[in-house]
This record gives structure tokens, C-alpha cells and sequence, in this order.
């Protein structure tokens, strides 16, 4: 099966496709940098982790912003199970603002019914 692919790029009449993988590394990510209420149709999409400062993340209990990262991928990336979320270093050269980055691990199950480990890195900000 083929997923459409972010970002939307019509090329030549016909959107980019990805893989089963790469679909979920791309949902996850867009939940992850989406506060909630920003889409109009669906105004529970989204994290909470956006709903704070900047300094509240470094003084937050760590275990309470992994489980609403947590709960959020598990609401709404239904293709994904066994979540963990783990917060990452971050080297001094990486792209990012917010000098944090999040490690999503779960399992997820392709086309064939097999079940597969994920893993993907994402940097906030």
C-alpha cells in the first residue's frame, strides 16, 4: 500500500507517495509540531507540550511532558503501539531551536500483518 507523502508536492499531476514507515515518521511528526486547535477540523489534533514556555520544559517533570507526547501518539496514530518517548541530546551543530529533541520507539505492523519495531528522532522547536 502507498501513503501520501508530507509535504503535499504535486509533482507531474500526482502527489508523492511513501512508505508504511516513512507515513507514520510523517504523522508523528506533524503531531508533534502542532499545537492543539490549530486545525479547524479536527481542533483535538496536536500536543500540549506547545501550551508552554520555553523554560517550563527544562524545569517540568520530564516523566509528566513523555506521557502527553505519549497519550497524544496514541490517540491519533493509531498504527503505532508499545509507545516510549524519550527525550534525546542534542548536538551543538543540529538544526533546531529549542535544543530538544524526542525519540518515539514503538511497533507497528506492515502490509503483511508483521509486526515491525519503529523508531524515529524528532528535534522541537
Amino acid at each position: 500500500m502507498e501513503y501520501i507523502s508530507l509535504p503535499f508536492v504535486l509533482r507531474e499531476g500526482y502527489l508523492t507517495r511513501a512508505n508504511l514507515e516513512d507515513s507514520i515518521t510523517y504523522s508523528v511528526g506533524l503531531l508533534l509540531s502542532t499545537r492543539a486547535g490549530m486545525i479547524p477540523f479536527n481542533p483535538d489534533f496536536g500536543c500540549d507540550i506547545w501550551e508552554k514556555e520555553y523554560s517550563d520544559l527544562y524545569t517540568a517533570n520530564k516523566s509528566d511532558v513523555r506521557a502527553s507526547l505519549r497519550n497524544a501518539i496514541d490517540k491519533f496514530e493509531k498504527r503505532l503501539y508499545n509507545v516510549s518517548v524519550s527525550f534525546v541530546p542534542v548536538s551543538d551543530n543540529a538544526p533546531h531551536i529549542l535544543g530538544m529533541a524526542v525519540k518515539v520507539s514503538g511497533n507497528y505492523r506492515n502490509e503483511n500483518s508483521e509486526e515491525q519495531k519503529y523508531e524515529g528522532t524528532f528535534y522541537l522547536g
